[in-house]
Formats: structure tokens, C-alpha cells, sequence
């Protein structure tokens, strides 16, 4: 079970212990506490909802070729950009030992040192792609480079193509490497496997879905509330 389950769970327990088994129900100050126990219970669901979302990275042989491809999204709501550059220098991105260039040259925006861990050790070669696709995003060692203006979480869709080339010649070794930023957004990048998809966020309720899940509890325990007091 995942944690996001685990903790659901715990939220729908709490508040079924509350409704069922409380027996110290005498007067409106302990339905007051009560009440404010419920929403603890609501804080423990909202908490499950959401997920962490992610930018991912697959590089993979396509014939004759190495084609880096990217999809998905970054929360930059806790990051500052720096200062607004030319992204790598490079028209149709890059691969070297610290750094990956990805998509199209475009003017990007800055975030240093905001990946933990740095990239490091990607390639023992420094090569230039050939053709590419889409916004650039640039991963220098702990610097984040995205396009000028992004806005937080939106899609980012790219691509570079190296041509005749392989992962071995480039110096890439199989398997996942992951970064984070300080939302908690992770940026993964996944060589030669299988291309993987970015993880989908959770769905997250919307309002209305809490606010009848909290007036169903409120309604329930109201009425177990005016029942008690009438027996007492």
C-alpha cells in the first residue's frame, strides 16, 4: 500500500472513530471539540491527494540514432529565477558530463543551484544534437535552465535527436537517475529502459467534494450529538 493510501485511510478512520465510537458526547463545547477533531481528519485526506509531479527524461537508441525525448512539468512556485539567459549555446541542445540540453535554443530563465543532487558523471562525451523539437530546458549541475516566462507546472514537450551514434559511444549507462527541486518536483532521467511516461498527479477533489464529505460529518455527528443530549 502507498503512502498516499495509508494516510487516506487514516483520514477516513479518524473521522469514522469520531462519528461512532466517541461516547463523551454531553454539551456543544464537546461537539465543538469534536467538530474541530473532524477536521483533522478532512487535513489527513486533502494531504493524500496530492501528489508530486514530475518531468521526465527518456534517452533511448532509435536506430542509428540517440533521441533524447522530454515530457511533463516542473513546480517552480518555491524558486526564483536568476536571470534570463541564452539557453546552452547550442541550437538543438547537447549531452555532456554535467549537463543535457534538451529541445530548441531559446532565451530561458535561471534557477542556480536549486537541483539536489547535481548532475554529474551523464557522459563521457560532449555532443552537440543534430535536430530537436520543442521548448529547451538545460540541467548544468545543480542550475535549472527553463523557458523565458514559464509558468509553474505548465507542459513541457521536447526532443533532441543525435545522429549516428550510439548510448555506449556517447558514454551512457543504463538505468534512472533522479532530481529534485525544492517544491519536491522530481526531474528523472531514464537511459536506455523503455520509455516511461511522467507519473500522473492524483486527482485532487474538488471543493464541493470536501465540503459534502465535511457537512455529511458535521450533519452525522450533530445528530448523534441532539440524540445524546435528549437521552442525558
Amino acid at each position: 500500500m502507498g503512502h498516499s493510501q495509508c494516510v487516506q485511510n487514516f483520514g477516513f478512520g479518524l473521522i469514522k472513530r469520531i462519528l461512532y465510537t466517541r461516547n463523551d458526547i454531553h454539551s456543544y463545547e464537546s461537539v465543538e471539540m469534536n467538530l474541530r477533531s473532524v477536521g483533522v481528519g478532512l487535513g489527513f485526506l486533502v494531504a493524500a491527494s496530492v501528489a508530486q509531479a514530475a518531468y521526465t527524461i527518456n534517452i533511448n537508441q532509435s536506430g542509428a540514432n540517440v533521441v533524447i525525448t522530454g515530457s511533463g512539468s516542473v513546480d517552480t512556485s518555491s524558486m526564483t529565477a536568476l536571470t534570463t539567459i541564452g539557453l546552452c549555446a547550442i541550437g538543438d541542445g547537447l549531452i555532456s558530463s554535467s549537463a543535457l540540453c534538451i529541445g530548441t535554443e531559446t532565451t530561458a530563465d535561471q534557477f542556480d543551484n536549486v537541483l539536489t543532487p547535481s548532475l554529474s558523471g551523464l557522459s563521457t562525451s560532449t555532443v552537440a544534437g543534430a535536430s530537436s523539437s520543442g521548448p529547451g530546458v538545460y540541467i548544468v549541475g545543480a542550475d535549472l535552465y527553463l523557458p523565458e516566462n514559464y509558468v509553474s507546472a505548465s507542459p513541457i514537450s521536447n526532443s533532441t535527436t543525435f545522429t549516428g551514434t550510439t548510448l555506449a559511444a556517447l558514454g551512457l549507462t543504463v538505468g534512472t537517475r533522479s532530481l529534485f527541486v525544492p517544491s519536491g518536483d522530481e526531474i528523472i532521467i531514464n537511459i536506455g529502459l523503455a520509455p516511461v511516461a511522467p507519473p500522473t498527479p492524483a486527482s485532487i477533489p474538488t471543493l464541493s467534494d470536501y465540503g459534502l464529505l465535511g457537512m455529511t460529518s458535521i450533519m452525522a455527528m450533530l445528530g448523534i450529538a441532539a440524540v445524546r443530549l435528549k437521552r442525558s
